[in-house]
């Protein structure tokens, strides 16, 4: 198996509705067979083991511990302020509460990967004392083809840190290709979103519609444009994409492409490893780090082949990133690399092009009731008891929420209460019209390792609607 991919989104396949229009796309596409994310963890074969074991690279003069004075260790010293209630937790804690197993079992596993030097980073252009280095990604990339590997199957969706990237690269006039590689995906997979599509509420439906049209035009190329082309592997019934099927099917894409020399780009946890990578004869690797991925339930029972996989990429890279200064404490810790710099969201957004802006609410300045909202995933992370008491705490406010809600327990509750409104799941630009209408904006996070790990990119959306952010403490008071 190439890599492994991210479960969140994915669910074992229902009954096998839409066949004619899974079979319609498996003869548009002859070659891409496609697997299930699902699939992952039923597995056998861990290919990032497998990259894992490949020989590691010279470190000369390695120290045996990390410098006394390591970015990370201070860094916890100066947190930044928010509005969501963060704590910087240890590593080991945080991944102790998903695997729910002592940490030394993943320090004694940790304990075997090769430290590394300390290295200069690519396009540091600050490097304050006791802070991570400060990365800017205009001139990161060499060369001008890009291959990126992402961990879903919803980019050009939600405005995901990857589509920042893809925005800023058709805007360099320098990179000509970049071809684009989500995780493999199944019928079983479409069939399921299919079904969640036309039997969910409207609300919760929502979100599977989206995913269904985009992976529909994905595969049928209509995403596509001069520059950048999207390709995601559909593995057939009863054969999973651990196979060499699946790294045929990459080659293949990337020869067609015309690409040479390419910089690779990677968000963890996903699916490729060291050989495939290799076979494309990179100028560099970068790798991007978004949210420590152990830590999401679902992939509790991946954490050892995510963690390898982390381990893999951070030692081959040429640059390592990440937007969350706490995410970069704990790699630091765990990894021994040095020199993983910061690169913000909001250093990715793209040079501003002519188009309509979003207007507010009609008679916004003099209507009665303010609106309070939020734009985000709903199924974890959100600190619920907390919200439901703001909503019952000031009822004349109404509270406005758009995001994914299948599976929310917040959302069950919630839903419930008379002066609470959900959107369901938005396209970028459609979100961001709702955004436009919120007079306050709230992040009401649990206190969590997860939490502490994230940079979230609905900051970026509150911040280019100019909505205001809150706490839900300073509710009463407005």
């Amino acid at each position: 198996m190439p890599g492994i991919c991210n479960k969140n989104r994915q669910t074992h396949a229902g009954p096998k509705l839409g066949e004619c229009m899974i079979q319609v796309l498996t003869l548009r596409q002859p070659f891409q067979h496609k697997r299930d994310p699902m699939a992952t963890k039923k597995s056998s074969t861990n290919p990032t083991r497998v990259a894992a074991k490949s020989p590691a690279k010279p470190a000369a003069k390695s120290p045996a511990k990390a410098p006394k004075k390591s970015p990370a260790k201070s860094a916890a010293k100066s947190p930044a302020k928010s509005a969501k209630k963060t704590v910087i937790a240890p590593a080991s804690k945080a991944i102790k509460v998903v695997q729910g197993v002592k940490p030394s079992v993943l320090n004694g596993h940790t304990k075997t990967t090769p430290t590394q030097p300390t290295r200069t980073p690519a396009k540091a252009v600050l490097k304050a004392p006791n802070k991570p280095p400060l990365i800017s990604p205009h001139g990161l990339v060499k060369g001008k083809h890009i291959v990126c590997f992402w961990k879903q199957n919803d980019l050009g969706l939600f405005g995901r840190r990857p589509d920042r990237w893809i925005q800023m690269w058709e805007q360099d006039p320098k990179i000509e290709k970049v071809l684009v590689f989500e995780t493999p995906i199944s019928k079983q997979s479409l069939e399921e979103w299919l079904r969640r599509a036309i039997t969910l509420e409207a609300t919760s439906a929502s979100e599977y519609r989206l995913l269904l049209d985009q992976a529909v035009a994905k595969l049928q190329g209509k995403c596509d444009t001069t520059k950048t082309t999207y390709k995601s592997f559909l593995t057939p019934i009863n054969k999973s994409a651990d196979n060499q099927d699946y790294l045929r099917w990459v080659l293949q894409q990337f020869k067609a492409q015309g690409i040479e020399s390419p910089t690779v780009v990677l968000w963890p946890a996903c699916f490729a490893n060291e050989a495939l990578v290799k076979a494309m004869n990179p100028q560099q690797i970068i790798t991007d780090l978004i949210d420590d991925q152990r830590l999401f339930p679902a992939n509790a029972s991946l954490v050892p082949t995510i963690t390898s996989q982390y381990q893999t990429w951070l030692k081959l890279s040429d640059t390592v990133v990440s937007n969350s200064e706490g995410l970069i404490e704990s790699f630091v810790k765990e990894f021994a690399r040095q020199d993983i710099g910061l690169l913000p969201n909001q250093a990715l957004a793209p040079q501003p092009v002519t188009a309509k802006t979003a207007k507010p609410r009609a008679g916004k300045s003099t209507k009665k009731r303010m609106v309070v909202g939020f734009v985000g995933n709903m199924r974890e992370r959100m600190d619920t008891q907390a919200l439901l008491q703001a909503m019952t705490d000031n009822p004349d406010k109404d509270f406005w929420f758009v995001g994914q809600t299948h599976g929310s327990t917040f959302y069950t509750a919630a839903s419930k209460q008379a002066n609470c409104k959900f959107w369901g799941t938005l396209r970028q630009s459609e979100a961001e019209q709702v955004v436009a209408q919120f007079d306050v904006a709230v992040v009401p996070f649990l206190d969590t390792p997860l939490v502490t790990s994230m940079s979230p990119m609905k900051q970026e959306t509150y911040a280019k609607g100019k909505v205001p952010t809150v706490t839900l403490r300073e509710l009463k008071n407005l």
